[in-house]
């Protein structure tokens, strides 16, 4: 530091040079303390830029726009993106799918959930339709918005075959097509070329009143498949066969129920008298011998042995007789068949505590091959046993049989003296049901069944059972023309079916579901608080 003497012996001019140089000096200080704060804040400023995202700033370059590119690099944005394209593509595979269920058969579309599949079609009509070759249409006289429901579903299934076509017509706004029929509304036509059949809305929906004063209500059954298969059947098949049944010798009427199924198979028939006719009509597709309680002339048995051996079918429903039928027997035993003396009593499938109400076993054959597949019930009551003799030169299959354990019980004055096995009984594995026939070429066969109950109503319309199915089935093999053979489709039960729980079961399933539940759920909750609480 300068003393006051060299102060004052300082020029001016001096002076004011270094008042220049300090001043120079406090400058370039200040600046550089300005530099890095401005440099600090800029670092700052990038770091704080850097982690929100926010894109940095060129150099000398104004920050008036935000890097797009940057922006669409970030967290939020990938799986914003990546939530969008998986959107977009659940949307195309729903569109997808929906364009393909839409173009699949009706079949596939729906499930028909009814418990007697009135929405459906079965074997017998898928077999029906797949042998079509030629067109066949389908005219239902109604609106499609008027028409019933479970017909309208119930066509779907025809409409997807290629050689049909399904058509409604409205007869208020088609009178002139309308006129042409004396139908009701809801009435169908099914025609091929020049051949036609109607069906007469009251034979699809049939009320059946005979329970009315005993339950106060009608049940209701649906026809529709039955009849419009057979009338497809009907109107692409040029000639009818024809089944003659035998009368003279006490056989038993078929039953209105029984002769409706025939019908519906497309099968004519007509009675014959062999004493009176004296042969069997060439047009005969098939006989009918249904439990005759006389025997039949040695001239009759032999017109009908003539008769199986020239290609001759039939079918022979046995009836207990205490009475030698050793004429009509001599039918049997010509194709290896033999009627044994006695009523069948099964040990091992039977109708609750009833022994002679056989449940028989379905064998494998062409005929039973339905049932053998399905599982389907058989019911038959007093039943005679059937045997082979193994005749040289026949083959016998059996269709329903009993267990090994079966046993047969003698009738007496028309009574039994006891259903169960005493000692003498003959135990053995009987037929209740076989299909007969010749190893010398051009023969015909025969089907034998035992018990004419297989196909009375008062076993058929008690009980949920296959006996007219298989009865059906049985003309409908021997009937086969080139291999197509008739179909007969039974009615279908419209009658939602309830169910019924027990006392117990309400008891059982009110607890579950008013305390045992709720319970569950406060116990779940109160052990989930009871956690957290302890965190």
């Amino acid at each position: 530091m300068m003393s006051k003497k060299e102060q004052d012996q300082l020029e001016p001019k001096d002076l004011e040079s270094m008042a220049e140089e300090i001043g120079e000096e406090t400058e370039v200080l200040l600046q550089d303390d300005v530099s890095g704060l401005t440099d600090e804040t800029e670092r700052e400023t990038d770091d704080a830029a850097e982690s929100s995202g926010t894109p940095e700033s060129e150099p000398g370059e104004k920050k008036t726009r935000p890097d797009f590119r940057k922006m669409f690099q970030t967290k939020n944005v990938r799986y914003g993106s990546y939530s969008a394209v998986m959107i977009a593509i659940v949307i195309v595979i729903a569109v997808v799918v929906n364009l393909i269920a839409s173009v699949l058969p009706s079949g596939i579309q729906s499930v028909d959930l009814s418990s007697g599949k009135i929405y459906s079609i079965g074997k017998q009509t898928e077999k029906v339709l797949d042998k079509l070759d030629d067109p066949v249409t389908i005219t239902v006289f109604s609106s499609k918005d008027a028409a019933e429901d479970s017909l309208v579903k119930l066509l779907q299934h025809y409409d997807d075959n290629k050689n049909v076509t399904v058509k409604y017509v409205d007869p208020a706004l088609n009178p002139s097509v309308a006129s042409q029929y004396s139908l009701s509304a809801g009435s169908v036509v099914v025609k091929c070329g020049t051949r036609e059949q109607t069906i007469d809305s009251g034979d699809i929906y049939v009320s059946d009143y005979a329970s009315y004063y005993s339950t106060g209500s009608a049940s209701t059954t649906f026809d529709g498949e039955g009849q419009i298969t057979s009338a497809i059947q009907y109107v692409t098949t040029a000639d009818l066969p024809k089944m003659y049944t035998i009368t003279g010798h006490g056989e038993q009427a078929v039953s209105s129920s029984v002769s409706s199924l025939i019908s519906k198979q497309n099968v004519e028939t007509e009675q014959l008298n062999l004493m009176t006719s004296g042969n069997i009509p060439e047009d005969c597709a098939c006989l009918l011998i249904n439990s005759p309680t006389s025997d039949y002339t040695h001239e009759e048995a032999e017109q009908i042995i003539s008769y199986l051996d020239n290609g001759g079918k039939a079918i022979i429903i046995e009836y207990y007789s205490e009475e030698e039928q050793a004429n009509f027997q001599s039918i049997l035993n010509a194709y290896g068949l033999k009627t044994e003396d006695g009523i069948v009593m099964e040990t091992a499938n039977h109708f609750y505590q009833y022994p002679m109400y056989v449940i028989p076993q379905v064998a494998s054959s062409d005929i039973t091959q339905d049932f053998s597949s399905e599982n389907v019930n058989i019911l038959i009551p007093n039943a005679l046993g059937l045997i082979s003799t193994d005749a040289e030169g026949t083959t016998v299959t059996p269709l329903l049989q009993t267990s090994s354990g079966a046993y047969l019980k003698k009738v007496t004055d028309g009574q039994l003296s006891t259903m169960s096995k005493e000692d003498g009984d003959e135990t053995d594995q009987f037929m209740l049901a076989a299909l007969a026939g010749k190893e010398a070429e051009g023969s015909g066969e025969l089907v034998v069944i035992s018990s004419s109950s297989l196909i009375d109503d008062g076993v058929t319309q008690s009980f949920s059972l296959g006996n007219l199915d298989f009865f059906t089935a049985c003309i409908s093999y021997l009937t086969a023309d080139d291999g197509v053979q008739r179909v007969s489709i039974d009615a279908k039960n419209m009658s939602a079916d309830s169910i019924t729980v027990s006392s117990f079961q309400s008891i059982l399933w009110g607890a579950v579901l008013v305390i045992l539940i709720p319970v569950a759920f406060l116990a779940a909750g109160f052990i989930i608080w009871l956690r957290r609480r302890r965190k």
